[in-house]
């Protein structure tokens, strides 16, 4: 059994914080261990600490699972990090061995706590449900969302009464008090609008355009969330999700999915409330579809993404029900990618992307981002950012930190292949090709 890839970028992002992330890259030299060795997706060494023995570090790559018996209380801590750097540089630093026993006895502990976590799965699977608590739970909910909609929508008309200057509407933290509010109301998904809401004041010398537009859009979630038994059984799930309703992922797995080459085109990290989400776009290289993956973990723990960026897995997603749906979920968990040979033939430009958008719009109105991948180039004009498609069309580009200085250097002057997403306002570039390699421009937690 082959070890699957890993890259630089991979294990970046699953850094804890810039302190790990040194010290990782510091151990990050064969010298400083001794040995090295793999077995499948397993990585292993001993890293020489300040004590007489040295620190058994080990590493599953494809779950991203570590172990070190090292004192740190981080996770991964920085001997895990320098190991996965290790192999992200030259995976052949690690010759084919057995496992040695301290290695084994961890592999074999897995394995048992696997095996009882799917037979305990398999119990409750199998146990009869209580339909009555069942629907009795659902009713409570459906009580609480229905109070959390009300309260939201109350909200929102009497602010725009009130008019847009008061300190409520452009205090952050008066928002971050009413997304508590809707998460008690089980409403998770207001809470997130709710969030984004408190971003938007004083972001722009049109903000207060953009916010009552928000405000609009969000009435209009609110009000066919009420009507929603009228709606059509996709937009119905829409709004549904929208406003918080969880979809179960095993009956979105047992869906009719889409088989594909997916190339892996951008991975973004946010935090909220101490709950990092990876979001990462794959695109269909024969079907031309997007698929987003969401995954989630809570700190200090990151989220396991396996597939690198600018790796193309070849599996069957399943999208999650909705209007112009494109969440999705993989259909088997434990596939493998490997790094692309040649980077995507694209033939998009800002004219189809927009296309796209307005096509997805038309149909979800509540779409708040259209992916994309496509040649272009980085420009200013008039003290603004852009982005300079292969046509010569051009669109503003917001940068973030040292995203311009960055890609000003890797296309030099030259367009190359972008990914990124539009919000309807502004181009957000997430990752770049940097000669035939793939560039992540977003490996941290914004």
């Amino acid at each position: 059994m082959s070890a699957r890839v890993i890259t630089k970028d991979q294990v970046t992002a699953l850094a804890p914080d810039a302190a790990s992330f040194k010290a990782g890259k510091a151990l990050a030299t064969p010298r400083m261990w001794s040995g090295l060795g793999r077995n499948g997706s397993a990585l292993w060494g001993l890293a020489q600490g300040s004590g007489k023995n040295p620190y058994q570090t080990q590493v599953m790559v494809g779950d991203f699972a570590y172990k070190c018996s090292c004192p740190s209380r981080k996770f991964p801590c920085k001997h895990a990090l320098g190991l996965m750097f290790i192999a992200a540089e030259n995976l052949a630093q690690f010759p084919d061995s057995e496992f040695p026993e301290w290695v084994a006895e961890w592999h074999e502990s897995r394995q048992d706590r696997k095996a009882k976590a799917d037979a305990k799965s398999k119990t409750a699977s199998d146990k009869p449900k209580d339909e009555a608590a069942a629907a009795k739970r659902k009713t409570s909910r459906s009580n609480r969302v229905d109070e959390g909609v009300s309260f939201f929508d109350a909200l929102l008309l009497d602010l725009i009464r009130n008019g847009l200057g008061q300190e409520s509407v452009t205090d952050r933290q008066a928002w971050d008090g009413v997304a508590k509010r809707l998460v008690d109301c089980q409403c998770t998904g207001l809470a997130g609008f709710a969030r984004r809401l408190g971003e938007v004041p004083h972001s722009g010398v049109d903000w207060e355009h953009r916010l009552l537009l928000e405000f609009g859009s969000l009435h209009l979630l609110l009000s066919s969330y009420r009507s929603r038994e009228s709606l059509s059984p996709e937009l119905r799930a829409e709004v549904e999700q929208l406003v918080g309703w969880p979809v179960e992922k095993a009956s979105v797995i047992a869906a009719e999915g889409v088989a594909d080459d997916w190339f892996v085109a951008s991975r973004t990290f946010t935090e909220n409330d101490r709950l990092i989400t990876s979001a990462t776009w794959l695109y269909g290289q024969t079907t031309r579809r997007w698929g987003l993956v969401l995954n989630f973990a809570s700190l200090p723990s990151r989220p396991t993404d396996p597939w690198p960026i600018g790796g193309v897995v070849k599996t069957t997603l399943a999208y999650y029900p909705g209007a112009a749906p494109d969440r999705v979920v993989p259909k088997v968990e434990n596939a493998t990618a490997s790094l692309a040979c040649e980077l995507p033939s694209i033939d998009e430009t800002f004219v189809s992307m927009l296309g796209r958008s307005a096509a997805g719009l038309a149909a979800n109105p509540w779409r708040t981002r259209c992916p994309f991948l496509l040649q272009g180039q980085p420009a200013t004009h008039r003290g603004g950012t852009f982005i300079v498609d292969l046509n010569g069309d051009a669109l503003p580009w917001q940068p973030r930190g040292n995203d311009e200085k960055i890609l000003c250097s890797i296309c030099a002057g030259h367009p190359v292949l972008l990914a990124g997403e539009w919000d309807g306002r502004m181009l957000t570039i997430h990752s770049a090709a940097d000669g035939t390699s793939w560039f992540s421009l977003r490996s941290h937690v914004a």
